[in-house]
């Protein structure tokens, strides 16, 4: 236990950048991290960390140590909650977020059939179109979508999304269709203003990442508001198919330019890899998995 102590306490540092931000993490002391992680260096013979007054850095071999200390951290911590969870029956309050469109959209009969089945449980469901601090917030979990690429995450994949463009079949017909990225500067193109990137749609031409500048009369940002836009004929917009692709499904909006889409977006849970995995949160996580494998965002 002192071996995996000393890797903790590394990988903490590592993450935070230096003993006093691990220490406050830990509930340690700034001289027992320290020491920890001094044995581990002796107990491997190498230097994990540069140490000076003002910075902690990693040394090459600390980089290479930390990516394989991370994960058999993580994979301890699953089989541990495993082990635990088959002896917890699932009660208390469940403190979720999730995006705002995909939320309103489809966790509300997921969640009903998820409190039926666990009558212990309750479930707080905030909608934020921002991937919430779950280090420092209070939720134990949320769904994202998207890449995740945060250390301090563990995220487990709910189901896939298509990233489309569309408008309705009248807007195509007075204006014309797009066959090429660059054809959308013709367009009223309304944009998702959340993103970064809301002013240039990603496409893949020839194999790499195009983000081709756009401009249009309308932006929102929620994507519903921009799905009733593109429905009414005001323009086109890029929406993802969990919105967009029942209306497509029923002819109500058609797709443009899919030979250049991007990869699936991915629907994922995400909870922090530091904290104990509750029953309720692995149960949850669990029905989730289950109702979107069998009836999927289109």
């Amino acid at each position: 236990m002192d071996r995996l102590s000393n890797i903790a306490a590394f990988v903490h540092v590592a993450e935070a950048g230096g003993f006093a931000a691990a220490a406050k993490r830990l509930h340690l002391a700034n001289s027992v991290v320290s020491k920890r992680v001094k044995d581990l260096e002796d107990d491997l013979g190498v230097r994990l960390l540069h140490r000076t007054t003002r910075q902690v850095r990693l040394t090459d071999a600390g980089y290479r140590y930390l990516e394989h200390a991370r994960r058999l951290l993580h994979e301890l911590e699953e089989v541990e909650s495993q082990l635990r969870a088959q002896n917890e029956t699932p009660v208390g309050d469940l403190r979720v977020s999730a995006p705002v469109s995909f939320g309103v959209r489809y966790l509300g009969p997921a969640i009903a059939q998820y409190i039926e089945k666990y009558p212990g449980v309750s479930v707080r469901l905030t909608l934020h179109d921002r991937l919430v601090d779950l280090q420092t917030e209070d939720f134990d979990l949320a769904i994202a979508i998207g890449t995740l690429e945060s250390p301090t995450l563990i995220t487990r994949k709910l189901a896939d999304s298509r990233r489309i463009v569309v408008g309705s079949p009248a807007y195509f017909d007075k204006h014309g269709r797009p066959t090429r990225p660059q054809e959308l500067e013709h367009h009223n193109c309304m944009s998702y203003s959340n993103l970064n990137e809301g002013k240039s749609w990603p496409f893949l031409i020839g194999g790499r990442r195009w983000l081709q500048p756009v401009a249009g009369r309308f932006s929102a940002n929620n994507g519903l508001l921009l799905l009733e836009a593109a429905l009414s004929g005001c323009g086109l917009a890029i929406l993802p198919t969990f919105l967009a692709g029942p209306h497509v499904l029923r002819g109500e909006l058609e797709i443009a330019l899919a030979e250049f889409e991007e990869p699936s977006l991915t629907i994922q849970a995400a909870w922090a890899h530091q904290r104990h995995m509750s029953a309720r949160s692995r149960s949850f996580i669990d029905h989730l998995a289950a109702y979107f494998s069998g009836s999927a965002p289109p």
